[in-house]
């Protein structure tokens, strides 16, 4: 099978194949954030290539590379292994401020652990490549892959994998922007060495004036970042009392706190968490705003976790990528 990046994909001659099914991109609308889990039918999509035909009837999964214990194993004997369910919330890597292609589920399946464990990975084995039906591949560490909570998985929400999710499994990667969640899953290579940074693909870049673009850094773990759902940027509100309301998540951490500005970052105020944060999870914040007057205003919203970090201000000048935009988010709205 021929494995490309998406790059290649996009700006090669397969480019030129336009007529044919074109990857799906579609967003979640946060102004309908109300439930903690994101409607299947509203979760966002982000395609590499076009959705592949994948058929659960006499699939099975290759485990190979370098282990001593090469195995597969069936669509119908994974469903009935031992089962874990995370709620976890997927983020895309270029989701821009503010921008829905972000959606949280409960996941269920296979610890992708068991699955190696069985398989043997080699003592100088270093990452794990999955491979999907799209040609779409993604490599994570193996410090990662085994750890109990990355999943396989062929449930979402309770209903079986949906096709535009991945059926009939896909990777689940709690904490890890979604490019490593590779869906339609077609075998799992376990590695010596870490083949990420063959691409630039979702790798960090710099801007240095002496050395043009520089690889900085692999793209991995998400940030911690605040998101409003209502008032949108651009809404007329009527009144002086409103209620402000979000999510905000920080990958592998716990969100600590929410912080809600009404005068464009002068000055916060802190918001209110009606739920206990969970790793890997998005939380819910509102924030009672007695607006001060008529006329325009700007509120901004940013986030804190339990491991110190905290949404910037503005995004690094220097970055040279579209990948980890997590600054903060500011809406703008007109009060009567």
């Amino acid at each position: 099978m021929l494995i490309l990046s998406r790059r290649a994909f996009l700006g090669g001659s397969l480019a030129a194949a336009a007529w044919g099914p074109q990857p799906e991109i579609s967003a979640f609308d946060l102004s309908l954030l109300d439930d903690g889990l994101t409607p299947l039918e509203s979760f966002f999509v982000r395609e590499h290539f076009p959705m592949p035909k994948v058929s659960a009837h006499g699939w099975m999964l290759p485990i190979g590379g370098a282990v001593a214990a090469p195995f597969e194993i069936s669509y119908d004997d994974l469903v009935r292994s031992p089962r874990t369910t995370l709620p976890v919330t997927v983020e895309c890597a270029e989701n821009p401020v503010g921008g829905g292609l972000v959606s949280h589920a409960e996941w269920t399946g296979v610890t992708l652990g068991s699955l190696l464990e069985r398989a043997q990975p080699a003592a100088e084995a270093r990452a794990v490549r999955f491979v999907g039906a799209d040609g779409y591949s993604r490599s994570i560490l193996l410090d990662k892959a085994l750890h109990g909570d990355t999943l396989i998985a062929h449930v979402m929400n309770g209903e079986r994998l949906p096709e535009k999710h991945g059926f009939p499994m896909r990777v689940v990667v709690p904490g890890w922007y979604g490019m490593d969640a590779v869906k339609w899953l077609q075998r799992i290579e376990v590695l010596n060495a870490d083949d990420s940074a063959m691409t630039r693909d979702y790798v960090r870049l710099t801007r240095s004036m002496l050395l043009g673009m520089r690889p900085a850094g692999r793209v991995s773990a998400m940030n911690v970042k605040a998101v409003f759902s209502r008032p949108v940027d651009g809404a007329i509100l009527s009144g002086r009392k409103f209620i402000v309301r979000g999510a905000a998540w920080a990958g592998e951490n716990r969100v600590r706190s929410v912080e809600v500005s009404a005068d464009g970052g002068t000055s916060w105020s802190a918001a209110h968490l009606p739920a206990e944060a969970q790793p890997y999870a998005w939380v819910h914040w509102d924030y009672d705003w007695k607006a001060p007057g008529p006329g325009m205003h700007e509120l901004v919203v940013r986030a804190h976790d339990e491991a110190g970090r905290s949404q910037p201000a503005e995004r690094a000048g220097d970055r040279g990528d579209d990948y980890e935009q997590d600054s903060w988010q500011r809406v703008r709205v007109m009060v009567s």
